[in-house]
């Protein structure tokens, strides 16, 4: 073998070695944000409506939370509805607390110089080949809202990239519904529209009271978190929310602006 060829030789292996090690890095670092979202998830699912503001602020600082002043509402005048005002003023909160965890800091409002490099390696790859490197984006998101020092209102959301269509899973728990009209359930299952810079999507969202049953808490909170990382993606809410879907089918009249999909 020529010197020239076992040079060229060593080269391709010296840059397979690379790939192959940024490659593995990338997978660590993804699960590693994994884990991290799966612990916030679990963290904010203690905090329970009427918990002291103290009592929070271990959890916002351990994923790095930021205080989030609440925008005031615009003047009753201005409202077609006016009982939806009262309703608003009401649960308007003093103030939050929000926490969030995305890899590739793109469905969470802060981003540090980490995210800022991985999503601009993550946009230099094909997006055909992003979910088989482990660049499926994804985000989860947590807002604590307190009121005269105490947590009014807990909510959790987990965006991901499916398999042709962004997936949304929103639970929120507080003392009613968001809306006066709602029924006073003790829980309800709704559905929203997903508008991302690079697609659209649906969300399911669940909303449940103190007073919702363990099975209610549990088919609101759980979702399949292997879409975070999943290579082939997960497909449509079926996926992501079996088991909040398994209850409503079940629980007809839990329904909220949803039409709920047949899942096989």
């Amino acid at each position: 073998m020529s010197r020239r060829r076992a040079l060229g030789l060593r080269l391709v292996v010296v840059a397979l070695l690379i790939v192959t090690a940024a490659w593995g890095s990338l997978w660590a670092y993804v699960g590693y944000e994994t884990h991290r979202a799966r612990s916030l998830l679990a963290g904010v699912s203690r905090v329970q409506v009427g918990d002291t503001e103290a009592s929070v602020l271990p959890l916002v600082g351990r994923y790095g939370g930021y205080k989030w002043m609440t925008e005031p509402l615009s003047p009753r005048e201005g409202w077609i509805d006016k009982d939806e005002y009262d309703y608003q003023k009401n649960r308007l909160s003093d103030y939050g607390y929000v926490l969030g965890i995305s890899p590739f800091g793109t469905t969470t409002g802060k981003v540090t110089r980490l995210t800022q490099a991985m999503r601009t390696a993550r946009e230099a790859v094909p997006s055909h080949l992003r979910a088989l490197l482990g660049m499926r984006d994804w985000g989860t998101t947590v807002q604590l809202s307190i009121r005269n020092g105490r947590v009014q209102s807990v909510f959790a959301m987990a965006l991901v990239e499916g398999r042709s269509e962004w997936l949304g899973h929103r639970w929120e728990l507080a003392d009613g519904m968001p809306r006066h009209d709602m029924r006073p359930l003790a829980y309800t299952i709704g559905e929203a529209n997903l508008t991302m810079e690079d697609g659209f999507g649906s969300m399911i969202e669940n909303v449940f009271t103190p007073k919702a049953s363990v099975e209610e808490i549990t088919a609101a909170r759980q979702f399949n978190a292997g879409c975070l990382t999943s290579i082939k993606g997960c497909n449509g809410l079926c996926d992501l929310a079996p088991r909040a879907l398994e209850y409503l089918e079940q629980h007809p009249y839990a329904a909220w602006n949803i039409i709920p999909p047949k899942c096989p």
